[in-house]
């Protein structure tokens, strides 16, 4: 098969990107024509991957451009007619690419694979500004609950307005998780509502021998809000004083970062947490397997949350929020636990059993391992795509 993957970055700027790359690359394996299309807005250091490039940019005038980008649809209209793909598969497009690309795509089939909750928030995540997640469908709530300002506010609804006019092209929409795919059909318009649903996957990988010889738990993204770091590092303080000898490690970057280290020097642990900063993918997980758990803290919903994914994989114990696509990846009790978001005592607790329980934090570990082998492998996520390209062709 001939398949075009578009997305809206062509850097590995995010989980996103990881998936479509590993993708492109493991499709490319089993002997298919792949290529992918991007914008040329960066996103990070990294260098642009992608095959095919349409503008974007990061600059004042994103919120227009991502709203109506024509640049992008001529060029992704003479990719397509270049390459002549079997099928057209979406990822990101509402961030830069725009919903204009749909109007280049012709009458080649189209699946929409639906990674975050942007089809039905402006913002992508969700969240009100006092910390809460949103119950209202996008429009003028957008606007009264001071989630966007009037001059982002304007353009934003056109898109989404555009949107729904130009989405129902997609011959199939497949979302990360249950969770989006529910989401979607509580809050978007008629063609996201039978979303079928497609777990990303990750490397298949040896689990972990044995654990390193002091514990030390690890949490890695991107450091905004939404990720809750902060109620990691309360959690982690509150365990300090009867716990002497464990370690954080915080692997990431953002504009968070220099309250988080402050915070940590505030609550007395700043000596016992690393910041490591953004590290490439292979040393984030090199990162990750050393540790006696991975922890994922997050107040949003998360989509998937493949670093949790990556962990169990890699035989590493997981404690993370019970919200989003997070509650699917994470057995609780048997992989790693749950727990409220935004909730550092029961964080505290749950990291405090697994931090001085050597045993437990490597049965959970093991669990996970087999857990991920069967459930988040990146090549029985390639075999599903697989399927779903050949049936729309068909």
């Amino acid at each position: 098969m001939r398949i075009l993957l578009v997305n809206d970055y062509g850097t590995l700027a995010g989980g996103a990107e990881v998936i479509v790359f590993s993708l492109r690359d493991a499709l490319r394996a089993r002997g298919h024509e792949v290529r992918v299309f991007a914008s040329t807005a960066p996103a990070g250091s990294e260098a642009n991957l992608a095959d095919d490039l349409g503008y974007g940019t990061t600059g004042r005038w994103r919120t227009m451009v991502q709203s109506a980008n024509l640049a992008a649809a001529w060029a992704l209209r003479r990719v397509l007619a270049g390459f002549a793909p079997d099928v057209v598969h979406i990822n990101l497009y509402l961030t830069q690419l725009s919903p204009l690309i749909l109007l280049a795509l012709g009458d080649v089939p189209v699946i929409y694979y639906a990674m975050w909750n942007r089809a039905i928030c402006p913002v992508g995540n969700r969240l009100l500004p006092d910390g809460r997640i949103c119950p209202f469908r996008p429009g003028i709530a957008c606007l009264r609950t001071g989630c966007l300002p009037l001059h982002d506010w304007l353009p934003l609804m056109t898109q989404l307005a555009a949107d729904r006019t130009l989405a129902p092209r997609f011959t199939r929409v497949v979302a990360i998780s249950q969770s989006v795919a529910n989401r979607l059909a509580e809050f978007g318009p008629p063609h996201m509502g039978k979303a079928s649903v497609v777990h990303p996957g990750t490397a298949a990988a040896e689990a972990r021998i044995d654990l390193s010889p002091s514990p030390r738990a690890v949490v890695a993204g991107r450091l905004v809000p939404e990720k809750g770091i902060d109620t990691l590092l309360r959690a982690f303080a509150r365990l300090a004083p009867r716990d002497p000898i464990s370690r954080l490690v915080v692997i990431g970057d953002g504009p968070e970062r220099c309250n988080l280290v402050r915070l940590a020097d505030d609550l007395g642990v700043g000596e016992r947490v690393t910041f490591t900063g953004k590290l490439s993918p292979e040393a984030t997980l090199a990162m990750v397997r050393s540790a006696w758990v991975a922890c994922v803290p997050s107040l949003w919903e998360e989509p998937f949350g493949m670093i949790a994914a990556e962990a169990q994989m890699h035989g590493v114990a997981v404690i993370a929020s019970r919200c989003g696509g997070l509650a699917e990846i994470v057995a609780d009790g048997e992989t790693g636990y749950l727990v409220p978001p935004g909730d550092p005592e029961a964080l505290a607790c749950r990291l405090e059993q697994l931090l001085s329980d050597r045993a437990l934090a490597k049965a959970l570990g093991v669990r996970g391992h087999a857990r991920a082998r069967d459930l988040f492998e990146l090549n029985g996520f390639t075999s599903r795509l697989e399927a779903i390209y050949r049936d729309v062709i068909q």
